[in-house]
């Protein structure tokens, strides 16, 4: 049987701000974090060092991702969208 080998690359990314919150109250250390604006938006870049343990040879990103989906801070980063929503002006 053939031993797997942990993944070279330790960095994982993503633009959702509200996720790499998350990932970062979790513990993932932030190694670049960009910000851009596009038209009136402003977006953002993080990459994370996800390095393999024991326990998680592949990372904790997987993980965290659905640790995300399934908890509460999604609905409170739903909760703050609607809330920004309602004090823009209506436009018609």
């Amino acid at each position: 049987m053939e031993s797997k080998k942990p993944r070279e690359a330790a960095y994982k990314d993503t633009r959702d701000l509200a996720f790499a919150a998350y990932a970062h109250m979790m513990g993932l250390k932030i190694k670049k974090a960009t910000q851009w604006k596009r038209g009136t938006s402003t977006e953002y870049k993080f990459s994370f060092d996800d390095p393999s343990t024991p326990e998680y040879p592949d990372g904790r990103w997987e993980t965290l991702l659905f640790d995300f989906a399934n908890s509460e801070a999604t609905r409170f980063d739903s909760s703050v969208r609607s809330l920004k929503k309602l004090c823009k002006p209506v436009q018609n």
